[in-house]
This record gives structure tokens, C-alpha cells and sequence, in this order.
């Protein structure tokens, strides 16, 4: 029985890179892939309140935001024989993924990653941070949008401590 992955997409370019590593591997190992795009409103929440009026706009940016993550992934999956859909969750990714982890019955969750300066670690890395604490899974953060790195350690290269 084929395996099941979760990925989480922001539209950014590390969250597609990690896309794109995990649709490698699903081709590779035969897993389906379950994309998670979260609609995370806390942010935008604050500005409306103070803002009269911004519900809408904040409506309509989430709304683009989701639209172009997925057209970006559709994109990722282009000439891929790998079973996937795309899920829009609404709330804090961390406990999203986790949770779409667990409803799938996935062996893994795959989120992009960039190193960040002490005060952008805090605000950026904390949806990673959190899934190292809580997640019932294993974890695979493709870092600085190097999913290449997957080659090397799948070949058992020299310096990837499996050999």
C-alpha cells in the first residue's frame, strides 16, 4: 500500500521548491500527495480590526494568494505521474499540517525552509519549529529551495552519513 505525503504550500518559492521534492519522491516511492495550502488570517485579522473596512480586502488578498498557490503547484505537477490534491485549511499551518497529517494517515510532512537572522528565525521559522515539537510524523524541510540535495542523499553520496 502506497504511502501518503503532506506538503504545505504558501505560493512561495521555498514552499514550491519543497513541493517540487516531494512530487519527486511520490514519483519515486509511489505515495500520493496531499497539498495544504493554509489560509492563515491571525495577521490580517490585527490590520482589520484596526483598519475600518479591511475585511474585504483582506477577504480578497487570501482569496489571490490561494488562487496563484495553486495555479504555482498545478504548475509544479506538470508532465509528473503522481497522484495529488490540493486542501485549503483555514488556521494556525503548523496545527493544519499536523492535522492533515494524521486525517491522511501520511508518513510524512514536507514545508520549504530559509535560513533566517535572529529576529526573521522568531517570526518565519516558527511553523517549522513548531512541527519539530508537535508533529506525529517525520519531517522534511527542503531548505533554501535546495531540493537537489534529495539526489545525493537517496545515492548514498560521500558526506551524507548513509554510508
Amino acid at each position: 500500500m502506497a504511502s501518503t505525503i503532506v506538503v504545505g504550500v504558501d505560493g512561495t518559492d521555498d514552499s514550491l521548491a519543497a513541493l517540487a521534492a516531494a512530487a519527486e519522491l511520490g514519483e519515486e516511492s509511489g505515495a500520493a500527495l496531499v497539498v495544504v495550502h493554509v489560509r492563515h488570517e491571525s495577521w490580517m485579522v490585527s490590520a482589520a480590526v484596526m483598519e475600518p473596512g479591511a475585511q474585504p480586502a483582506m477577504k480578497d488578498t487570501l482569496d489571490a494568494v490561494e488562487k496563484t498557490t495553486r495555479e504555482r503547484a498545478t504548475a509544479v505537477f506538470a508532465g509528473r505521474s503522481v497522484r495529488w490534491r490540493f486542501d485549503v485549511a483555514l488556521g494556525d499551518p503548523a496545527t493544519e499540517l499536523i492535522a492533515a497529517a494524521r486525517n491522511n494517515g501520511a508518513t510524512a510532512i514536507v514545508v520549504g525552509g530559509r535560513s533566517h537572522g535572529v529576529v526573521g528565525g522568531l517570526v518565519l521559522g516558527s511553523v517549522v519549529q513548531k512541527l519539530v515539537r508537535h508533529s506525529p510524523v517525520s519531517l522534511l524541510v527542503v531548505r533554501d529551495g535546495q531540493a537537489h540535495r534529495l539526489h545525493t542523499i537517496a545515492s548514498g553520496a560521500p558526506g551524507t552519513g548513509t554510508g
